[in-house]
């Protein structure tokens, strides 16, 4: 529903400025800088690439996100994901550039580039209903997102952190806990979003900046036998508190951001510290075996439905 009335908003707001045409020749006429790549103002080829690489891996990286791997009920089931996951972020790119273009052709005065949604949804070129219907697909995706993260870290903090600090809290009091971490979350989250820090975009990068830390370890897992537990540690932390430093130090190392040196020191530690340490075998067998366990058993378990289906024949 919301990528069906997004994309229509963009069609009625590019014939409301005359077409495709008309657009990129007002474009070309008043904005040529904008045509061209990599763009003016905040973009270059090295912001690009810094904006680009922790968002390659979001979703391996962030953890609201790869959860959902979890979900499916077979490797069939999760293609059919990623590639739904694909088609959908692939059509709103284009949507959400089709609606940059547009503003700046009908505002090109406007104060923060955040401002061009709302006021493209409040223009004559929108009728009321449509942008209502936007407006609310937009808070529900918003609303829908932040339930996740909150959701998620909650989970992390009572599972991961005071699970393993109180090894005998029973599930009740860890429940508990989380519950009590929720608010927590979104009174810290309400806090920093009036700041109004930056652009919307570039925050959300700067999170998956140190997410990416976790990539390698991640990869590793199940594709590298060698790596071991204390590598995955030095990476996840070293990265982070890395990236950490390169923010507060105005995030460049030799012309380069967080978001390119991120992936590479977390995949250096990783591998660095794995190969000088010894990884413990026996745990390292019992994953596995459990995974091919679990993969032999999605690839039964389709002819076996096919079969009960058919025995009433």
């Amino acid at each position: 529903m919301m990528i069906v009335a997004s994309t229509l908003v963009a069609f009625l707001v590019i014939q409301g400025l005359g077409g495709f045409g008309a657009l990129f020749d007002t474009l070309a006429t008043e904005h040529p800088q904008s045509l061209t790549v990599p763009g003016p103002g905040l973009f270059s080829f090295v912001t690009f690439l810094g904006l680009t690489i922790p968002w390659f891996f979001f979703s391996i990286s962030n953890p609201q996100v790869s959860q959902r791997l979890f979900m499916p009920s077979s490797l069939r089931s999760m293609r059919h994901m990623l590639i739904g996951f694909l088609v959908f972020g692939f059509i709103y790119t284009m949507v959400s550039v089709l609606w940059g273009f547009s503003a700046l052709a009908a505002f090109p005065s406007l104060e923060r580039a955040d401002l061009a949604t709302p006021t493209l949804l409040a223009s004559e070129f929108v009728p009321p209903v449509l942008g209502v219907i936007v407006m609310i697909g937009i808070m529900a995706a918003a609303v829908s997102t932040i339930d996740s993260i909150m959701l998620t870290l909650a989970s992390m903090v009572s599972r991961d952190v005071y699970a393993n600090v109180k090894p005998n809290a029973s599930e009740k009091r860890q429940l508990l806990v989380g519950k009590f971490v929720v608010p927590v979350i979104a009174l810290m989250a309400l806090a920093f979003a009036e700041l109004q820090l930056d652009l919307i975009a570039v925050l959300s990068v700067a999170a998956s900046s140190g997410l990416v830390a976790m990539v390698p370890a991640l990869i590793g897992a199940f594709y590298w036998k060698r790596g071991t537990g204390v590598g995955a540690l030095v990476s996840v932390v070293g990265t982070s508190a890395f990236v950490l430093l390169m923010y507060a130090t105005g995030n460049s190392l030799l012309g380069l951001p967080a978001g390119v040196w991120g992936i590479v020191v977390a995949s250096v530690l990783f591998v660095g510290v794995s190969l000088m340490t010894k990884p413990h075998q026996a745990s390292s067998d019992a994953f596995f075996t459990a995974i091919t366990e679990e993969l032999g058993k999605s690839a039964v378990l389709p002819p076996i439905k096919r079969r009960k289906r058919r025995l009433p024949n």
